[in-house]
């Protein structure tokens, strides 16, 4: 008898082994089907689209009962997670999607919601029979092309561009279709009508376009706004304050998790780089010298890794190889487009005087990895040449927060650099200033 219980008794440790490899080697595989592929500053979709699935489904939970805006410094991926959002909609709702950048006139943000609804077969009727005028813009588009219907819709809608928009809006409506509207880069429009016409217009479709978010005709739309600059500035300097987007529910998209990171780091070098084996130190070099694991950082690295992998006629990537190229070639001047727009957007962004101190305080920061608030707020005043003043200080220290240049820690109230790739840049190239 004590010998068959011991046999019965130790298949069991046998079995659950076995069961366990086999239930590790399921999840490996189901992990693997992901083979994310370089897709540097273009939208991500299908299997390039990395872990961002809690997010899509707390855009889409939030979207039940309410509008959302999408906020996200440029690079995070905030664009291929609206197009996700469009091209898989949920919840019984047809969506369009336009981006708003490079866009200077309330009229445009009209024409570009009547040419995609017109495009879709399910609203073209609708929109079609809005009004007399509507027709004429669009009753030869096939002949005329959609270019010059654009032309000759935006001169049919700028003289009573509000009501023409909730005209074509309301003849949509009656279709009883749940619709979400998806733009992006909202806050630049924004700032674009301003900066061409003044602040009383972007007031103007500010209010209007709060007014159509609310109208009780409207029930069935949502919109999901997204925007990579921050909309508190450009709201304060315009004149309305935050009650102008009060409605909306804010999300913010950050960087990957660090185990995300690890992982999308191994899925590009494995599945694009064609490497057989990734060694965790090679890994743990690319999360070192980038920082916050931001998919768009993470691609430079890895895809110039890559490059040097073959030009070398290397078969393994050692840490020492990635810190090369890191220095060579990633902050070389052959790179440059990668990070130039965190530069020339502040210059875009603020008034001259505004902007050179941004610049300054950004460089004190880089500098120094971490600065106090205090020292940064002596710094502002002398640089200030207007008379200082601690809410403009705040302001700008909030702004450049919001746009992922600094982080603000709140247990020793010091500012640090967002990540390492973006202050190594930083210092290469605008470390210049006295101080």
């Amino acid at each position: 008898m004590q010998e068959p219980e011991r046999r019965v008794l130790t298949i069991y440790p046998i079995c659950y082994i076995i069961i366990s490899l086999y239930n590790c080697k399921i999840m490996t595989e189901v992990r693997a089907v992901q083979n994310p592929g370089f897709v540097i500053g273009n939208i991500a979709k299908g299997d390039d689209m990395w872990d961002r699935k809690a997010e899509i489904d707390h855009i889409w939970k939030s979207l039940e009962k309410t509008s959302v805006f999408l906020k996200a410094p440029r690079r995070f991926g905030k664009t291929s997670i609206m197009f996700n959002l469009f091209e898989n909609p949920r919840l019984g709702y047809e969506t369009v999607f336009f981006d708003a950048e490079g866009r200077n006139d309330p009229e445009d943000f009209v024409v570009a919601l009547a040419v995609d609804l017109i495009s879709n077969s399910k609203f073209k009727k609708a929109v079609i029979s809005t009004k007399k005028w509507f027709k004429e813009a669009f009753q030869r588009i096939e002949e005329i092309g959609l270019a010059t219907a654009r032309l000759k819709l935006k001169d049919h809608v700028r003289q009573g561009w509000q009501d023409k928009g909730f005209e074509i809006l309301s003849c949509v409506a009656e279709s009883h279709k749940k619709i979400l509207f998806i733009i992006d880069e909202l806050p630049t429009l924004i700032q674009n009508i301003a900066t061409k016409h003044e602040n009383h217009a972007a007031c103007e479709f500010l209010n209007w376009f709060r007014q159509i978010r609310q109208h009780p005709k409207l029930p069935e739309f949502r919109w999901l706004v997204g925007g990579s600059i921050g909309i508190e500035y450009i709201l304060e300097k315009v004149g309305t304050g935050p009650r102008t987007i009060n409605d909306f529910e804010i999300i913010n998209i950050g960087a990957f998790s660090g185990e995300e990171g690890r992982g999308y780091v191994k899925a590009l070098l494995v599945g694009d780089g064609g490497i057989k084996r990734v060694s965790n130190v090679a890994i743990e070099k690319i999360m070192e010298l980038v920082g916050p694991p931001v998919p768009y950082f993470i691609q430079i690295l890895a895809s110039e890794s890559l490059k040097a992998m073959e030009r070398l006629r290397r078969t393994t990537l050692t840490p020492e190889a990635i810190e090369e190229v890191f220095h060579g070639q990633v902050l070389g001047p052959a790179s440059k487009t990668y990070f130039m727009h965190y530069y020339q957007r502040l210059k875009e962004y603020y008034t001259p005087g505004l902007a050179r101190i941004a610049h300054r305080l950004v460089l004190e920061v880089a500098r120094c990895k971490r600065k106090g608030k205090q020292d940064l707020w002596r710094l502002f005043k002398a640089h200030s040449t207007e008379k200082p003043d601690e809410s403009a200080f705040n302001s700008l220290m909030t702004d450049l927060e919001n746009d992922f240049y600094i982080i603000y820690n709140y247990a020793d109230k010091t500012y640090g650099f967002s990540t390492n790739i973006l202050r190594a840049w930083w210092l290469r190239y605008h470390d210049v200033e006295v101080v």
